[in-house]
């Protein structure tokens, strides 16, 4: 009788049956999956890394039944360290601010390793000159948009605590809408939306990507206990993150597709440019990351936090995990020489 259920169970999904009988085995097949809550912190390209992974069943592939979360900005690190998120796509001066502030939050890898953002503004503004006074958004204080923000005007010799002025706006999307608004100037825009703004009318003033400074501007955080308690469940995670750059950058129409999804947007040129530039250009194929990168972000995070001056760049980050799939070949079974 065991034996004639257990076959009876197989026929019902060989056949596609989708009876309670179908519901029982499907639900008793998920039961094996590891639950994993990931939230990702950007409508943007830079947050395919988690998308696709997702969408193309490879986090399923490696046993994770990943929750996908969006939390916009530094308040991702939040989710983290209440612990109903175990891993996050973030900026890396997040996840330095929030230790430099007591959590355990610790980076584990970089996708993107620029600031991969550039600085739009209204017609109006045409140079640094006409920057001074002006108020500028960011998604909130912390985030990248806010770090990078510093960046930009302190790459024309200008002080951005005392030069400007900076309100939050929820998000990237939202930063363009200030704009439309005429409640802000200018903000840090990345695609799809800063191809949007540029056909739009709104000038592209600075392209952060371009200045030579290397920086965790996306990157994977999780916290000390998750990567001591549960280090199998990492390198799951991990391999998937690999696994899911190659997918992305090697299937360009469902990549495009899951963009679309994702940021809510139907224009395939503007979709296909962001492919281009996020996912070929941006995006790392092994996403490490380096002291001489931590040390970068800390210099920029100590206009907020004076603790960054003195702080050792090794206590923010944890490159083992990566490392360790190095040595076991994993990067080389991806990207055979």
């Amino acid at each position: 009788m065991k034996l004639a259920k257990i076959s009876f169970a197989a026929l019902l999904l060989l056949f596609g049956f989708h009876g309670p009988a179908a519901t029982w085995t499907q639900a008793a097949a998920a039961a094996e999956l590891e639950r994993l809550n990931v939230v990702y912190s950007s409508i943007a390209g830079a947050s395919v890394s988690t998308w696709v992974p997702k969408e193309a069943g490879i986090y399923r592939k490696y046993g994770l039944d990943v929750n996908l979360i969006y939390v916009a900005g530094s308040l991702a690190i939040a989710t983290l360290v209440s612990g109903d998120t175990h891993m996050a796509q973030v900026s890396g001066a997040a996840a330095i601010l929030s230790r430099l502030g007591g959590s355990d939050v610790k980076l584990v890898g970089a996708t993107i390793n620029v600031i991969p953002m550039s600085l739009v503004t209204t017609p109006d503004i045409t140079g640094p000159e006409d920057i001074k006074g002006k108020t500028f958004g960011v998604s909130r204080f912390g985030s990248l948009t806010d770090l990078g923000l510093q960046k930009a005007i302190s790459e024309w010799g200008l002080d951005p605590a005392k030069d400007i002025k900076m309100i939050q706006t929820g998000g990237v999307p939202e930063n363009l809408l200030f704009m439309q608004q005429g409640v802000i100037k200018g903000a840090l825009l990345s695609s799809p939306t800063l191809d949007k703004a540029k056909e739009m009318g709104y000038r592209e003033l600075l392209n952060l990507a371009d200045i030579k400074f290397r920086y965790p501007g996306t990157a994977l955080a999780t916290t000390d206990s998750f990567i001591k308690n549960r280090p199998q469940t990492l390198k799951k995670f991990l391999m998937a993150t690999l696994e899911g750059i190659k997918y992305a950058k090697s299937n360009p129409d469902f990549t495009i597709k899951v963009l679309g999804k994702y940021t809510r947007t139907s224009d395939t040129k503007l979709l296909t440019s962001t492919f281009q530039t996020y996912v070929l250009r941006y995006i790392q194929n092994i996403p490490t990351i380096s002291s001489s990168e931590i040390e970068a972000a800390l210099q920029e995070v100590a206009a907020r936090n004076p603790k960054a001056k003195s702080a050792d760049p090794r206590q923010f980050y944890d490159p083992a995990p990566l490392e360790q799939l190095a040595k076991e070949g994993f990067m080389n079974q991806l990207y055979p020489r």
